[in-house]
């Protein structure tokens, strides 16, 4: 079967967002997983004279976290083994942060960036293919 998607740099941003999540909790790097999480729900208001106590209570709040999830992942993977499902999404992942490094105008292109990799295939599956349809004009 062949799919097309159509989806916006934002979307595609998110989808790279959720393939990472799961791939890095299917690799039992909850310090990883955590520090995505975290991210998104701390904004560093420089106006705030409260900043620094909230900032150090989030980091106190992610550690404790990150401790959770690595006890809670650390009884589903005792090894190192990559499911079928995990090296396909690793695939998956590669080819959208490709695609997001190709269609970015926010990246400089003169600096090292891995997503400039041309991704490889991993899985089992074929790598997807994805196509520009249309790029809006700045």
């Amino acid at each position: 079967m062949k799919l097309e998607v159509e989806m916006t740099e934002e979307q595609l941003n998110l989808l790279i967002l959720s393939a990472e999540v799961y791939g890095r909790i299917l690799m039992n790097q909850p310090d990883l997983v955590v520090d995505i999480i975290a991210e998104d729900r701390f904004f560093y208001d420089k106006e705030d004279p409260d900043n620094d106590r909230k900032f150090h209570e989030w980091i106190k709040a992610r550690d404790e976290l990150t401790e959770k999830l690595r006890a809670a992942l650390n009884t589903m993977f005792r090894d190192s083994y990559k499911s079928d499902t995990c090296q396909n999404l690793i695939d998956i992942w590669h080819v959208l942060r490709h695609l997001q490094y190709n269609i970015s105008d926010n990246i400089d292109k003169n600096l090292y960036d891995v997503r400039a990799s041309e991704p490889y295939q991993g899985g089992t599956e074929p790598l997807m293919k994805v196509r520009v349809i249309e790029k809006p004009e700045l």
